[in-house]
């Protein structure tokens, strides 16, 4: 049954609509899933551009920063921390980089562990643990006012002032909901409450969280639930959302993706007062947070970074009122494959692969409104000195842009913690290489500002580079 205070409309995802609106205003239940519905939705903010304060640069996940870096770049400061808890370094996240402070998320065997550096010569600010009876498998939201949101990807949503790391406030958003709401629209029968899944991204007037029940608007200063809109009721046979894979927030709307029961990507904005929900199925496997576009098309990755099969659609495209606009297939090649997530420079989006055999890399630049290639940059992995082994794993680092070069990289994970990657520069017209570098991590998340380009590494590590004098 569709709650009648709400419309439905079953249509493609477009990325243009109705009237600009913002905040979380305070509403009442209007329906027998627990909904709580929103006035409005959406915001016209945006985080400062020379910043990196959201894993892909800002809400629209395009991984595109104003500051460039044409000329020769090189390692400054490099911090390579062990865990003080005895857990192994199983993956490092850059949360975010402001002008003043980096801060560097690790999982490890007892949660999580925060470490804020200073951005220009790597000193230790701090450095928290979140502690957890469970390894945390963080979803960061953004940095905002003063304060970094992530979630444990289970029940929990997690404020940290990032001035002391210490917690603002944590909120088990699962038994608030499981509070109003039956537990047959919040997670599959059987399955336990982790599968709740909370992924966020922060606005100054609202934190929106994605779950398997659907979306969820809380307060920024306290954690408090002000609204929540059910999504299960797009199927007739499945009440049950899965792996969400992220979001993006327009002026007029928020995107978000889902891997099962299929592959979507969803749309939510108001229309005559009532949340009006688009959707389309897309072909990417386990899609990631959707990259908004400006010329009207929504862009997808897959959220696999490494798999033995590497068929299948590597990036796809909707926009407007119809279905899937583009897909690309990607490389062809045996063996095991790395893969990236999706960078914009504002005509067109880009997107990494990484083969074990024959061992490449192999950089393409897609036209944003049709998906079609306009260039492609490859280069043998052992001309950075990198030789593959049995006991290593290829990975491919998320691209970023920094006006007018594009950023990418690729590394080797080794078993026995000797990380080695290089940092490429290319040109975002032509893909000619501009210079390269060498890293001692495999590069994971990569963050151009006006301070220095961060990159973090798969395990444990992160790195300054600025330009050679």
């Amino acid at each position: 049954m569709v709650p009648p205070t709400r419309r439905t409309v079953l249509q493609t995802l477009g990325t243009t609509g109705v009237a600009s609106l913002a905040g979380c205003p305070s509403l009442s239940t209007n329906s027998d899933y627990g909904e709580q519905l929103p006035d409005s939705l959406g915001t016209t903010w945006s985080s400062p551009d020379s910043e990196w304060r959201y894993p892909r640069r800002g809400l629209h996940n395009t991984a595109r920063s104003s500051t460039g870096f044409r000329e020769q770049s090189t390692v400054d400061w490099q911090a390579h921390e062990q865990s003080t808890e005895g857990g192994g370094q199983e993956s490092t996240h850059l949360a975010a980089v402001t002008r003043e402070t980096v801060i560097l998320g690790t999982e490890n065997e007892n949660g999580l562990n925060l470490t804020a550096y200073h951005a220009t010569d790597g000193t230790r600010r701090w450095s928290r643990q979140l502690r957890d009876s469970d390894p945390l498998y963080p979803q960061f939201g953004g940095l905002v006012d003063g304060t970094l949101y992530l979630t444990d990807y289970e029940t929990d949503v997690i404020a940290v002032d990032v001035s002391r790391g210490t917690v603002r406030w944590r909120v088990n958003l699962y038994d608030r909901v499981a509070d109003d709401v039956p537990e047959q629209y919040l997670t599959r029968p059987n399955k336990s409450p982790e599968r709740f899944e909370p992924v966020p991204t922060v606005t100054p007037s609202c934190v929106y969280v994605q779950t398997s029940y659907g979306l969820h608007g809380l307060v920024p200063e306290d954690g408090q639930e002000r609204w929540r809109l059910y999504l299960g009721d797009e199927f007739e046979d499945d009440r049950i959302l899965q792996d969400p894979g992220g979001l993006a927030v327009t002026d007029h709307r928020v995107l978000m993706s889902y891997a099962r029961p299929e592959q979507l990507l969803l749309g939510i904005r108001q229309h005559d007062g009532e949340p009006v929900v688009d959707r389309t199925s897309v072909p990417v496997r386990y899609p990631n947070s959707p990259l908004v576009t400006g010329n009207g098309t929504t862009a997808l990755d897959s959220g696999i970074i490494w798999s033995t099969d590497a068929s299948g659609t590597l990036a796809t495209g909707a926009a407007g009122t119809r279905s899937v606009k583009w897909q690309f297939e990607g490389g062809a090649s045996t063996g095991a494959a790395a893969f990236s997530s999706l960078a914009y420079d504002g005509t067109r989006v880009f997107v990494c692969e990484g083969h074990e055999k024959p061992a490449e890399f192999v950089v393409f630049a897609l036209r944003a409104e049709t998906g079609g290639l306009e260039w492609m940059y490859r280069e043998s992995i052992s001309d950075s000195g990198i030789v593959l082994s049995d006991d290593t794993d290829l990975r491919v680092g998320r691209p970023a842009v920094a006006d007018g070069t594009l950023l990418a990289g690729y590394g080797d994970r080794s078993e026995h913690g000797s990380d080695v990657g290089t940092l490429l520069a290319l040109s975002t017209t032509e893909g000619s290489r501009r210079w390269r570098t060498g890293l001692s991590v495999a590069p994971r998340d990569i963050a151009p500002t006006e301070t220095g380009i961060y990159v973090s590494g798969y395990r444990s590590g992160i790195s300054r580079l600025t330009a050679t004098d």
